[in-house]
């Protein structure tokens, strides 16, 4: 069972709770990933880096993000995570609908403050700096967030609902110190094709997934498919299939006692020598060391 990072990893992965529906992500890297494949969520994301850097792919941004900095992920946003070099890192992710914010509510408020986020027209700075305005007043807001992963804090469902307002209120606020108004953000003419041929590989990695199919999904030729992937994703299909395929492999070597060759089979390596050839050269350890290192 992969748990602790499909939120990551899935477009339609649930977070928290039915009653409490918030998924708060401590990670550790290299330990829990080197490289976060591209996804997106329908949720809204933020991502404190607690210790050490990280480069991040977010939209159409590329950030190196340092200890202290805070991410704001829009919702329906692509983004992606990478090691630096060997450094470790840690960071804390919390990642919620806005419907907690009041979304589907039908109040001016929702309707000036939170619509425009989930629509994207209001373009979130991808991140937010120690020196840059209202950072402490995130920074403390973002704690108190954070607080609420504990199940007996009191009431916190009321609080966590009405410290993401707040969050909420300070991202407003953080845009009228900026030089650029509020504005729709960019998106690629081609994202969200893409994104039903990164869902279908999403549904569909333990099998055989061609090139061919992926490009009807889209409505593409092959080469047009190949080309536009590689210039919105960064990487070709291919090499993004192996690199989802190795980031479940890993999470089930953490997380579950399955043979090597069955968490080979299980996503989607039908060649057990290929498998740990490729898992070495992406992790530097054999899944059987990788396992024993992760206990």
């Amino acid at each position: 069972m992969k748990t602790s990072l499909q939120s990551y990893l899935r477009e339609n992965a649930h977070h928290g709770t039915p009653d409490f529906p918030v998924g708060f992500y401590p990670c550790s890297v290299p330990l829990n990933f080197q490289d976060l494949p591209t996804h997106w969520h329908e949720e809204i994301e933020f991502t404190l880096v607690t210790s050490g850097s990280l480069r991040y792919s977010i939209g159409s941004h590329l950030v190196e993000a340092k200890e202290g900095d805070l991410l704001l992920i829009a919702p329906d946003t692509l983004h992606s995570a990478h090691q630096l070099d060997s450094e470790e890192a840690e960071t804390r992710s919390i990642v919620c609908h806005l419907n907690l914010a009041g979304l589907g509510m039908d109040d001016s408020c929702t309707q000036r403050f939170i619509v425009p986020i989930r629509e994207g027209k209001l373009a979130l700075p991808p991140v937010v700096h120690p020196s840059d305005p209202l950072y402490d007043e995130m920074l403390r807001s973002f704690q108190a967030l954070w607080d609420c992963n504990a199940p007996a804090l009191s009431y916190r469902e009321l609080r966590f609902k009405s410290e993401i307002l707040n969050f909420i209120r300070l991202i407003w606020q953080m845009s009228e110190h900026t030089d650029v108004p509020p504005m729709i953000r960019n998106r690629h003419p081609h994202e969200d094709k893409l994104k039903r041929a990164l869902a279908y590989m999403q549904a569909h990695y333990a099998e055989t997934i061609t090139i061919a199919k992926l490009a009807e999904i889209c409505g593409f030729s092959e080469v047009h498919f190949m080309n536009v992937f590689k210039a919105v994703i960064g990487s070709t299909c291919i090499e993004y299939l192996i690199e989802y395929r190795l980031a479940l492999a890993a999470i089930d070597l953490r997380e579950t006692n399955h043979s090597i060759m069955q968490v080979a089979l299980d996503n989607g390596f039908q060649n057990i020598s290929y498998f740990n050839r490729t898992f070495k050269k992406k992790y530097h350890y054999t899944p059987s060391a990788y396992r024993k290192m992760s206990v």
